[in-house]
C-alpha cells in the first residue's frame, strides 16, 4: 500500500475563483486551455492520481485588493465552493477527528481528497467573534496574516507585533479548537503568539530562513520553538523559496535545492516534524518548481512515508 500523502497548503478555491480555473478538469486538459502564463500544477484529479489523502485547503482573499466587506464575502463564496465540490463527491471535508478517521478508512477505496479548511489571513474577520460561524462550518486552522500587517498582527512584508485584537483572536481560537499556522507572521508577532496561544501550532508552508534570508521563512529559533510545541513544518518546493539567487525566468533548480531545506529543517525539528506544504499554484506554476516535479505524483520522490504524510496525520490526531 502506498504511503498516505498530505499537502498542508493549497489555494484551491482561490485558483478556481480568482483565476477562473476549472479544477475538475484533468491536469493535462487544464494546461491546454488555461490562459495564464504560469502553467498549472494542481487539479482535483491530479490529487486523486497522486493519492493525496488530505489537503489543508485555504480560504484566501488578497488583502491588497478590496476592503473587509469584499474579503468577508469572498471567504464565504470560497467556503460554499468547497461544500459544492463535496456535494458532487469530488472532495470530502474533514471537520473533526472522527471525520478524519472515517475519511482515512474510505480513502484507499475511493481516493477522494479530504479537505481541512484553513483561513489564510484574519483580515476578513471584523472581530474575533466572526471566526465562530466559520468554525461551525468546519474551519480548523488559521494564520493571522498573509504577508501584510492587519488589525491582528504584523506580517512578513509589513512587520509588527501581535495586537490586543490578535490576542483576543488567539484566545477565541483556543476555545473553539482552531489551530495556529505561523506562516506569514512577522517574527516578533510569532513569538508573542506562541506565548499567548496554548493550542496546536504548525507552519503549513515555509522554508528555512538560514538558507533563504527572508522574513517569509522560519528562523532556526522559531523552528526550535515549533519542535518544542510538537508542531510540523510544511516545506514549499518553489524555486524562489529554495535559492535566494533564483528569479522568474531562470532555469528550474535541481531537486538538491529542496533537499538542502529538508535536511536543515529535519536537523532542527527531527524527521517527525517536517512534511509537505507545497503552496502549488499559489502565485507560481510549473516553471518555478524544481526539475522532476511536474505534478503531485512526482512529490513521492522527496521523502519517506513520514515526510509525505504521516507526520501531518500524527499532528492532526493529537488535537483535531
Amino acid at each position: 500500500m502506498e504511503p498516505v500523502m498530505v499537502d498542508a497548503h493549497l489555494d484551491l478555491a482561490h485558483n478556481a475563483r480568482a483565476l477562473g480555473r476549472d479544477l475538475t478538469l484533468p491536469l493535462d486538459r487544464l494546461r491546454e486551455v488555461d490562459p495564464h502564463p504560469e502553467t498549472p500544477l494542481v487539479t482535483l484529479e491530479s490529487l486523486r492520481e497522486a493519492g493525496v489523502a488530505v489537503v489543508f485547503a485555504t480560504l484566501f482573499v488578497d488583502p491588497r485588493e478590496g476592503g473587509r466587506e469584499d474579503w468577508e464575502e469572498e471567504v464565504w463564496v470560497q467556503l460554499h465552493l468547497y461544500e459544492a465540490w463535496e456535494a458532487q463527491g469530488l472532495v470530502r471535508l474533514v471537520r473533526d477527528g472522527r471525520g478524519l478517521e472515517a475519511h482515512l478508512q474510505r480513502f484507499p477505496q475511493d481516493r477522494v481528497p479530504g479537505l481541512l479548511l484553513l483561513l489564510e489571513g484574519a483580515h476578513a474577520l471584523a472581530s474575533p467573534e466572526d471566526l465562530l460561524p466559520l468554525r461551525e462550518r468546519g474551519l480548523r486552522l488559521l494564520s493571522l496574516t498573509w504577508a501584510t500587517g492587519n488589525a491582528y498582527a504584523g506580517g512578513n512584508a509589513e512587520e509588527g507585533p501581535l495586537t490586543e485584537r490578535g490576542k483576543a483572536l488567539l484566545q477565541a481560537m483556543a476555545r473553539w479548537g482552531v489551530a495556529l499556522d505561523l506562516s506569514h507572521l512577522a517574527e516578533e508577532a510569532a513569538w508573542q503568539a506562541l506565548e499567548v496561544f496554548p493550542g496546536p501550532v504548525c507552519a503549513t508552508h515555509a522554508n528555512a530562513r538560514a538558507l533563504v534570508p527572508s522574513p517569509r521563512h522560519l528562523s532556526d529559533r522559531l523552528m526550535e520553538a515549533l519542535r518544542e510545541r510538537g508542531g510540523v513544518l510544511g516545506l514549499v518546493p518553489f524555486n524562489a523559496f529554495l535559492d535566494p539567487g533564483w528569479k522568474r525566468g531562470d532555469p528550474r533548480l535541481p531537486l538538491e535545492a529542496f533537499f538542502r531545506h529538508k535536511a536543515h529543517a529535519e536537523a532542527i525539528l527531527g524527521p517527525g516534524g517536517v512534511g509537505l506544504g507545497t503552496d502549488w499554484d499559489g502565485g507560481f506554476g510549473l516553471e518555478a518548481v524544481p526539475q522532476g516535479l511536474d505534478r503531485h505524483r512526482d512529490l513521492r520522490a522527496l521523502g519517506d512515508a513520514g515526510f509525505l504524510g504521516e507526520n501531518w496525520i500524527r499532528w492532526l490526531r493529537g488535537w483535531l
